[in-house]
């Protein structure tokens, strides 16, 4: 699957700083995480409470990560088929409560990318659409991720499959008790992702 690049937006960050230099990559050749980049001011401290999304119009993962590894919570929005409006207005007020209740300080979500189902790439763009524009009416800093950096730093490998990520989470965190679907799954990789990403950049620079 190839990802599709574009520019910054707003206080959307790529997963790598634009102004770091390239580094010596990790074993199997792939490219070391690396933190985003807010641009205008410092990040929150690391015990900021960062809120993983993973977009769809069918179904939305969202997981809420406090410090290094308790995942507070986690949940799917599932839409049934009809008027895509209906679908995303579901999705959006399922991220505003989740705002107002639990106030997280940054936000982070994949990259969008391009599949062999274009359908279903469509019905991503537009969750994905909608809840930037949430987050950022919200004041929400959002950093994105290709997939391949969700992967590295949860299991360490650019192409491990959904069960070496659910492994390995159930391994490094504190999962919430109960079966999880791939929705929320997905979203605590990115929150997982995002955490580790910023650990990363702040000791590199000490």
């Amino acid at each position: 699957m190839k990802s599709i690049d574009r520019p910054q937006v707003g206080r959307i960050h790529s997963g790598r700083p634009p102004d770091v230099h390239s580094q010596t990559p990790p074993n199997r050749g792939e490219e070391k995480p690396q933190e985003g980049f807010r641009k205008g001011g410092p990040q929150s401290s690391l015990s900021t409470l960062i809120l993983g999304i993973d977009p769809g119009l069918a179904g939305t993962g969202f997981a809420l990560l406090s410090g290094p590894g308790t995942i507070l919570s986690s949940s799917t929005v599932v839409t049934n088929p009809g008027p895509d409006g209906a679908r995303l207005l579901k999705i959006t007020r399922h991220l505003r409560a989740l705002l107002v209740e639990n106030q997280p300080g940054e936000a982070s979500l994949e990259e969008l990318f391009m599949g062999r189902n274009a359908t279903s790439a469509i019905g991503v763009a537009q969750a994905r659409g909608a809840i930037l524009a949430v987050l950022e009416e919200c004041g929400i800093p959002v950093f994105e991720y290709k997939p391949a950096q969700v992967k590295i730093v949860i299991t360490g490998y650019g192409k491990a499959d959904k069960t070496q990520i659910a492994r390995m989470l159930g391994a490094q965190v504190k999962l919430p008790e109960g079966k999880l679907d791939d929705h929320a799954l997905d979203a605590i990789a990115i929150a997982v992702c995002h955490a580790r990403s910023r650990q990363f950049s702040r000791a590199a620079v000490r």
